[in-house]
């Protein structure tokens, strides 16, 4: 038998979420089965998740796919700033 994408979605919310005792145990269900069907995907993945980290003079949002080589941006004492705050300064 052949089931589809919402049949498949059906039985995972009736087996891992409506039965659960509570939100916690369907929480935890679901991201047990995220991490297994991660393990299926057959094209390569990044090595490292996605991160996001706040500028320490502006306060905007930068996501770890910007990142410089080398970690730049990065502050010596493990801060960040963006790539506007951290050339204000300097002239182009």
């Amino acid at each position: 038998m052949t089931y589809t994408i919402t049949d498949i979605t059906e039985l995972v919310r009736y087996h891992l979420v409506l039965s659960a005792s509570d939100d916690e145990t369907a929480d935890n269900n679901l991201r047990r089965l995220v991490h297994e069907i991660e393990q299926l995907i057959t094209s390569p993945r990044r090595d490292e998740p996605v991160g996001w980290m706040a500028c320490e003079d502006c306060g905007a949002w930068v996501s770890s796919e910007l990142f410089g080589p080398e970690a730049a941006g990065e502050c010596d004492d493990g801060g960040f700033r963006c790539t506007e705050c951290r050339f204000a300064g300097e002239e182009p």
